[in-house]
């Protein structure tokens, strides 16, 4: 079981499975995804919903926003409002992020990576409680929804007890 509030860094043999959907996947245009997916929030209830990167960001409603400024390496033009910043380069977990998401969540706050987000929903789903969803974006595609259950959180210790830690 891995041990929280360490620096974690994606080994490259992990890059391709994180690449692939996990949770469930609402796909379509930017319209199409944003009627389904409040559909999805409204039949399923969710305690809590946390989108991670600036797309589902600043198109989804949300309790709790993690995002760069930035979608594919392009700077957004829009900013997002936030309470909380971190710096997180890309492939890796810091270990400030975990207790920089943790009162993200706790405490229903925004937060602003100088680096990349795309990695942070995995602390995402591990400090939140059952019933959140945890959100973010395919390009090109749309949206993943992690419903953070019991089993999720077991697939996402597994994945990052797979992680280099340093």
């Amino acid at each position: 079981m891995p041990i929280f509030y360490q620096t974690y860094i994606l080994p490259d043999s992990l890059r391709a499975e994180l690449q692939e959907s996990i949770g469930l996947s609402v796909f379509g245009s930017d319209k199409e995804v944003a009627v389904k997916f409040n559909q999805l929030v409204w039949q399923k209830k969710f305690k809590k919903v946390i989108t991670v990167g600036d797309h589902c960001s600043l198109n989804l409603s949300s309790n709790v926003k993690i995002f760069d400024g930035k979608t594919r390496r392009m700077k957004v033009p829009e900013d997002l409002r936030y309470d909380l910043f971190l710096k997180n380069p890309a492939g890796t977990i810091q270990s400030e992020a975990w207790g920089v998401v943790k009162e993200a969540i706790f405490f229903n706050k925004n937060v602003f990576v100088e680096g990349e987000e795309d990695l942070l929903a995995i602390p995402c789903v591990l400090l939140s409680e059952e019933g959140t969803a945890v959100v973010y974006g395919q390009p090109g595609k749309g949206v993943c929804a992690i419903e953070v259950t019991p089993l999720i959180k077991k697939y996402f210790n597994d994945l990052l007890s797979k992680f280099k830690i340093i």
